[in-house]
């Protein structure tokens, strides 16, 4: 015969029921508090996080933006100006040889080594003059990019890149508008904010990684189909004014990025493949192909002094394979006249001036710090 349960298994077997929901439902809160929100053709960002991030009162992570103002030098929050006042100039004085401009944030300043320093790589190479001019500056937005492109001097022969990454897709469309002030010349301009005196460490990019996919990743997610809508309009205005537009891919840190941004990263560029071919338009993308090291970069997004380097070099080849392409100007030597008695002799080839790679009435004088 049986004895009874004086305890009452019933009762216990509930007790245990109640406690294992309860340590479920514990277990998906902290999944979805840390986890990035879902979404159907992306991946969970839980893996990538890993175990810092925890939940405030509010639910917002307490995860802190890292750290980098205090690391930032040269002209600081003066590259709009410089841009705006860079168009305004040209349009003043059009360029009498073919014009070459890259628009974007600060991903895109700092991936050249300085203006006059691309221009002279592009006619060392090949023989073209050109007017070459960095107008990126910090937290561009695409909407800011169309405004230049509706600026640029017309009936000049332009190549327009645009810069693209991870942060140009995460900002609310907003309408944007330049006003050009007078055409005057330009200072000394120090193009770059970051420098191998003063960049992250491993763990600090890494946790930059992570603080992106917890923090800006939702931004990514619900302003990316507006943003590409905006990059379309800027392909459509520049076919429109008969301008080459280029779509470039920016560079980013991948020895420590690894194929944590993966679900994004493809995301745009399979859309900017799709443009390139719906256009006819290029899409550049040579990340791999330039070799970068950790020490390239300030942090994820930014180069430093030796990544600007081996960016511009491949950015002057695909730039000088374009020129050709579309056959755009390019100065005819002067035939060398005969030597006679009445006639100076000429000088020697070491001795023969460039000309001015200019061409306009911009200059673009000083180098940045620590620039070769």
């Amino acid at each position: 015969m049986a004895v009874p349960d004086p305890v009452g298994r019933p009762a216990l077997r509930h007790g245990v029921k109640l406690l294992l929901i309860a340590l479920a439902a514990a277990a998906l809160a902290a999944l979805t508090t840390v986890a990035a929100p879902a979404h159907a053709d992306d991946e969970t960002t839980t893996a990538l996080l890993g175990a810092a991030p925890v939940a405030t009162a509010n639910d917002d992570p307490a995860l802190p933006a890292p750290r980098g103002e205090e690391l930032r030098g040269g002209d600081y929050g003066k590259d709009w100006q410089h841009a705006v006042q860079v168009v305004a100039n040209l349009r003043a004085d059009r360029p009498k040889v073919p014009l070459v401009v890259l628009l974007g944030g600060s991903s895109a300043r700092e991936c050249t080594v300085r203006d006059d320093h691309w221009r002279r790589q592009i006619r060392n190479r090949s023989g073209y003059v050109v007017d070459a001019y960095n107008l990126g500056s910090k937290h561009r937005t695409y909407a800011q990019d169309l405004a230049f492109v509706q600026l640029l001097p017309e009936n000049v022969p332009t190549i327009v890149y645009i810069g693209i990454n991870l942060g140009r897709f995460c900002r609310p469309v907003t309408p944007a508008s330049i006003k050009l002030p007078a055409p005057r010349p330009i200072g000394i301009f120090h193009q770059h904010v970051y420098s191998t005196q003063r960049i992250q460490s491993r763990a600090q990019k890494r946790y930059y990684v992570r603080y992106w996919m917890l923090r800006r990743y939702p931004e990514f997610r619900a302003n990316y189909r507006a943003e590409l809508a905006m990059l379309r309009r800027i392909i459509r205005t520049c076919k429109q004014r008969r301008l080459r537009v280029v779509l470039l891919d920016l560079p980013r840190d991948l020895p420590v990025i690894g194929n944590s941004f993966r679900v994004p990263v493809s995301r745009y560029q399979r859309d900017c493949a799709r443009l390139s071919r719906e256009w006819g338009v290029p899409w550049l993308h040579f990340n791999q192909a330039a070799g970068f090291v950790d020490r390239d970069f300030f942090d994820i997004f930014h180069l430093v002094e030796p990544g600007r380097l081996k960016y511009q070099s491949i950015l002057t080849d695909r730039t000088i394979r374009l020129l050709k392409k579309y056959r755009m100007p390019k100065p005819q030597p002067t035939p060398t006249p005969s030597p006679s008695p009445s006639v100076s002799p000429s000088p020697s080839p070491g001795e023969t001036p460039d000309p001015d790679p200019s061409g306009a009435a911009v200059t673009i004088a000083a180098p940045s710090r620590g620039d070769a």
